[in-house]
């Protein structure tokens, strides 16, 4: 059992030499660029000596697969560059998180990376270099560490310059509409995109047919399905021009169908992990293989090996009953990612788990529809965002999904400075508190690099104490 306790970023780097050279092998990317692929598995320790320094805080499951998960999210920004120099189109997704790039990756020898994903990087290179290069170009304080993308536009740190930046508006929040605005301004082609609101039908304006999501069962008005759709061909027209390349529905099928093999193999492992009464994976590999799913990390063959992986271990591992975690461990449900990863190993080292997560990109971990033309099936995707709809929508799902994986305590990890934060926070907070009766911590996660803030730690400490209290009651 003890092969099994998590370790850390050193002790990985100390069973390198251990690993199989024909796994080692195995690990490539962009296999339809190069010859036999990219090889890329080094150690968490590694990267972190590259810069990202939060890892040497952080502790990792010992499976292989998780080794092959953490070299595979943190090398991205290494093949965005080679693709880049070998004449491969860049695009850059914002905001929408997840049904772009089912239609950006139906364009031959292209890659897509979401620009959002870079309010985690100064927590993780625990310097402020991007926020600093941000507000010289008027994103400060005021916004929220999305604005981290912004200085990588500037500094080219994290991937090269996009050929086209794919802005999704409308149903989303405002700290990112602003950061968008400040990319275009720098220059780069943009195309702008409008996201629906999702209304409530118990709206006394609302007069108009309602329907479901084919897999959310999330209700939409009729007309809000067919703008979108109208949107997504302008991204399609956009996406022609840049590329040179037209789009055929039989490309968008391809496309489509690849991504739905991803986000079904996303939907399957959070099930079998965090159905468990011991999570046979930690949070943070859940974390980071959850974000897969948005889009591809850049990569989809590989992103289905690397899931593959996964699920196998998880699956070898239930059925021999074993876990990397107690025996007994504290079932919390997550909402909203956490600025600070340290908080998840901060967590489990509490005595807790993650049962279940809610990081504001649940819609795609839902297949997109094969009953209807791709467009309509990408917009219908996007009537299941959480962000597209009101708190009540969002703190359902939570609701949902907490009872689904039996959470004994929900948090919700705030990002400083996020406009939507604090109103999510308390609406959520009530709608979990009367429906489910378990306790709910809410907290908004500083920018505090080197150290977990020491005001989380205690609340996360007390939070804690009382859930088992609660439990040997």
């Amino acid at each position: 059992m003890d092969d099994l306790l998590r370790i850390s970023a050193m002790e990985w780097e100390e069973r390198m030499p251990s690993v199989p050279p024909g796994y080692m092998e195995a690990c490539t990317y962009l296999r339809e660029l190069v010859p036999g692929g990219v090889p890329y598995l080094r150690s968490q320790y590694e990267y972190s000596c590259r810069g990202d320094g939060l890892l040497k805080r952080l502790k990792f499951d010992p499976s292989l697969a998780a080794l092959r998960l953490w070299s595979f999210l943190f090398s991205e920004k290494d093949r965005l560059f080679f693709a880049k120099e070998k004449g491969w189109k860049i695009f850059a997704a914002m905001k929408d998180l997840g049904p772009v790039p089912v239609l950006s990756y139906a364009v031959p020898d292209s890659l897509t990376f979401y620009a959002d994903e870079l309010w985690w990087a100064p927590c993780f290179a625990e310097e402020s270099h991007l926020l600093d290069e941000a507000a010289k170009l008027g994103a400060g304080e005021e916004l929220c560490f999305v604005r981290a993308a912004l200085g990588a536009m500037k500094t080219l740190d994290y991937f090269p310059p996009p050929d086209l930046c794919i802005a999704g508006v409308g149903a989303c929040c405002d700290d990112f509409s602003a950061v968008m605005q400040l990319i275009e301004s720098l220059g780069y082609r943009t195309h702008w995109w409008e996201m629906a609101v999702k209304l409530e039908q118990s709206s006394p304006v609302m007069s108009e047919k309602f329907l479901k999501t084919s897999f959310g069962n999330s209700r939409y008005q009729e007309s809000a399905l067919k703008f979108v759709a109208g949107q997504l061909k302008g991204v399609v027209r956009s996406l022609e021009e840049v590329s040179g390349h037209k789009i055929t529905e039989e490309m968008l099928v391809r496309s489509r169908d690849r991504m739905n093999a991803i986000r079904i193999r996303v939907s399957m492992l959070r099930d079998l992990v965090y159905g468990a009464d011991r999570p046979p994976l930690p949070g943070l590999e859940m974390l980071l293989a959850e974000f897969i799913a948005i889009h591809a990390c850049s990569e989809i063959d590989e992103s289905i090996n690397v899931l593959n992986d996964l699920i196998y271990t998880v699956q070898k591992r239930l059925a021999a009953g074993e876990s990397p975690l107690g025996t007994t461990p504290l079932r919390v449900f997550w909402a909203t990612p956490p600025t600070d990863a340290a908080l998840i190993t901060l967590l489990e080292d509490l005595g807790g788990c993650i049962a279940g997560t809610e990081y504001m990109i649940s819609h795609s971990f839902y297949p997109v529809s094969t009953e209807m033309p791709v467009l309509d099936a990408v917009a219908e995707n996007c009537m299941d965002d959480p962000m597209t709809g009101s708190v009540a929508f969002r703190a359902r799902r939570i609701i949902e999904s907490a009872k689904r994986y039996r959470a004994e305590g929900v948090i919700i990890s705030g990002i400083s400075g996020a406009s939507h934060c604090p109103f999510d926070e308390t609406g959520v907070t009530k709608h979990v508190q009367r429906e489910l009766d378990i306790p709910v911590l809410s907290f908004d996660v500083p920018y505090s690099p080197g150290r977990i803030s020491e005001q989380i730690r205690t609340r996360m400490e007390a939070f804690m104490d009382i859930l088992r209290e609660r439990r040997s009651a």
